[in-house]
Order: structure tokens, then C-alpha cells, then sequence
């Protein structure tokens, strides 16, 4: 049976090279005799790694909605030929998205026999992906995997110079920087010598909280918060527990920890939820056993944030809205979902939404 299996592998391998023109390709020699306006140029990823790319890329695979986001951003999506379920799904968010570029169910599932077919000149993972496999199945085909996690608040910068170098987009690349400078600087002078509240940040399933290398953990810290769970060490955990992005926690220990704040976490979608979903998320998590008696509780300091603000732009938005919750004197006439109204409209051409946040001292009222 295994040989069978092995001949059937060997099979789909071997019409995958044909597609490519006739067997696995050493190095980039299809990027160099197909192109001739585009030159050779080693570049350094977000793991420090040495790729040999053909630059300007014009066909690539995109792992991750952060990076795709970016790419679109710099206005390089006509170079996009694949993604991930999450552009494949959100077709309001992604309307030049087909199901034709469907590359696989998530970063750590890609389809390796669709993103061959689509003859890319890279293809770009995060760092909390599965891009060893990828690079390894891959390299075979003369296909590059470049290491870019666009989600990291703390290298946003860095993230989008290379992808400005990489698309031959210098300018639209620094257009971005600029924005997310202004409210990173922004957020700094106004949070500078501020009393950091302590917040129990839970991701979308029940006492799944957030770690420190993380980019939630960095969007709380960023917006003058302390993360409860910041000082746990992923390395001494059992495996069971999760990984920093999404780690169990026992409920007596946020009662134990006593939050100033809980903040919650919903899933990612283009749309606002309702209202009525926002309360029913937040009645839930209020009248867990003990948390009603948080001080937190009895103040009101229970939020609900969507994934899309949180998110935008590396979670700056999401920074500018915890800050907006924690620290709102200091934050007067900054408005987050203005702020994310621009990254939607001006970086991705898309309307801009209202509604994203809200509290349950608001939805009670």
C-alpha cells in the first residue's frame, strides 16, 4: 500500500514538473529566461534568511491575510495569482479574489499541487506557518518561499520596505509607513508616563488568551495596556496549551491575576457582528463564575473588538482602540474606526465600515 502511495506520489509530482516545462527547475532558472526585464537579487526575510528572488516579482502565493493586505496596499495585487482560504472567502473584502486562487486552507495546509499549477515566482509564508515543508516540497520546483510575517506591529516598517524592493513599489510602500508611523508616534507621546491597566485579552475561543511574541500581546502593550498573561513562558508549557497566538488558561488564574479589564476577540470578518451579537459575546463572558464579582465587571470595563480592527494595519487600529478604552482622556479627539475607515478606503480600496468595538457598559444602556 505504502508503494502505491509512493507511485502515485511520484505520478503528481512528475505532471507538476511538466507544467513547469519539463521536470523540477534548478534555482530560478524560469524567473531568468522568461523575463528578461528582471534581475537576480539575494534578499534577507523576516527569519534572516538569504532568497534568491527575480526581481520585480510578478507572480506570487500569498500565506496569511496581513501579508496580502500589504501587497494590496503598495498596489501589487495584479501580481497576486494565489491565497489563502481567507481571501478565498471574504469575497466583499477580496472582489478580485476567484476561487481559481485558492492555494490552500491556511498557512500551516497549503495546497502544494495548486501552487505549482500557478507557476510562482514566490511565495510569501509568516513565520508561525508551516513555510519549512513549504520550502522543502518547493525548492524542487525552483519555487522560493520568502518568510514575511506582516502581522508583527513591531516590524511594520521593515515588512513593508521589503515588499516595496520585492514589487519594485518604493513609493506606495512609504505612503504606508507614513500612516502607520503617525499613529504609532501618535500613540507614544499620548501614552508617554501613563498608568498601565491590566488586561485579560481572550482570543475567540473560551479562556484562550494571548502570549508575549505575539502581535496581540505587542497591540496591548502599544496601547498602554499590561497583558495578565505577558509574563508566561511559552517554552515551559506543555504543547497541549497552545502556542503564544492562542494559549489555554486556567479560569482561576484570571480571576487570580485580577484584570483592570477584559477585552474579547471575535472572529475576522469584513462586516461589523450586530450589536445583538456583541452583547450576547459579552453577557457570556461577564457572568462566567467569579468574573462578576471583578471589579472590572461592576466598572464596565468589558469590551468586544472584531478581528478587522484589531488587525488593521499590523493591529495599529487595534492599538489606537485599546488605548481609546484604557486611557480616554489622553486619547480625546482621536477617532480608531476613522483611523480604520482610511486603511480600509485609501490602502484597500474598499468602503470603509463602522461598528467594529463596542462595550457592554454601551450595550446595556
Amino acid at each position: 500500500m505504502r508503494s502505491e502511495a509512493n507511485g502515485q506520489r511520484r505520478r503528481t509530482l512528475l505532471s507538476l514538473a511538466a507544467l513547469l516545462g519539463g521536470g523540477a527547475l534548478p534555482g530560478l532558472s524560469m524567473a531568468q529566461t522568461d523575463r528578461n526585464t528582471t534581475s537576480l537579487a539575494a534578499i534577507r526575510d523576516d527569519l534572516d534568511r538569504e532568497v534568491v528572488l527575480s526581481l520585480p516579482l510578478r507572480r506570487v502565493v500569498v500565506f496569511n491575510r496581513y501579508t496580502t493586505e500589504f501587497v494590496r496596499a503598495i498596489g501589487a495585487m495584479p501580481a497576486v495569482v494565489g491565497v489563502d482560504i481567507d481571501a478565498a472567502k471574504h469575497r466583499a473584502y477580496w472582489p478580485t479574489v476567484t476561487q481559481a486562487m485558492w492555494a490552500g486552507s491556511g498557512q500551516t495546509a497549503p495546497n502544494f499541487e495548486a501552487i505549482v499549477a500557478m507557476r510562482p515566482d514566490a511565495v510569501f509564508m509568516p513565520r508561525n506557518s508551516d513555510w519549512k515543508q513549504a520550502e522543502r516540497v518547493l525548492a524542487g520546483f525552483g519555487i522560493p518561499v520568502v518568510v514575511v510575517t506582516a502581522w508583527d506591529l513591531l516590524k511594520h516598517e521593515w515588512n513593508v520596505e521589503l515588499l516595496g524592493r520585492l514589487f519594485a513599489r518604493p513609493q506606495p510602500a512609504a505612503e504606508l509607513n507614513a500612516f502607520y508611523r503617525r499613529w504609532r508616534d501618535e500613540l507614544r507621546r499620548r501614552l508617554e508616563g501613563a498608568a498601565r491597566p491590566r488586561v485579560y485579552f481572550e482570543e475567540v475561543g473560551d479562556h484562550k488568551t494571548v502570549l508575549k511574541g505575539s502581535g496581540w500581546h505587542d497591540m496591548i502593550e502599544a496601547g498602554g495596556g499590561l497583558n495578565i498573561f505577558g509574563d508566561v513562558d511559552i517554552l515551559g508549557q506543555p504543547k497541549a496549551r497552545g502556542s503564544v497566538q492562542n494559549f489555554e488558561v486556567d479560569p482561576e488564574q484570571v480571576l487570580a491575576r485580577r484584570p483592570d479589564v477584559l477585552i474579547k476577540l471575535q472572529p475576522g470578518q469584513y462586516e461589523p457582528h450586530t450589536r445583538a451579537f456583541s452583547k450576547g459575546v459579552l453577557e457570556r463572558l461577564a457572568k462566567r463564575p467569579g468574573l462578576a464579582a471583578l471589579p472590572a465587571v461592576r466598572d464596565g470595563q468589558v469590551f468586544h473588538i472584531s478581528y478587522y480592527l484589531a488587525g488593521g494595519c499590523s493591529k495599529i487600529t487595534g492599538a489606537l482602540q485599546i488605548a481609546q478604552w484604557l486611557h480616554p482622556q489622553r486619547m480625546k479627539g482621536i477617532d480608531p474606526q476613522a483611523v480604520m475607515g482610511q486603511w480600509l478606503e485609501t490602502f484597500q480600496g474598499v468602503p470603509a465600515q463602522t461598528g467594529y468595538a463596542v462595550s457592554l457598559a454601551e450595550l446595556r444602556t
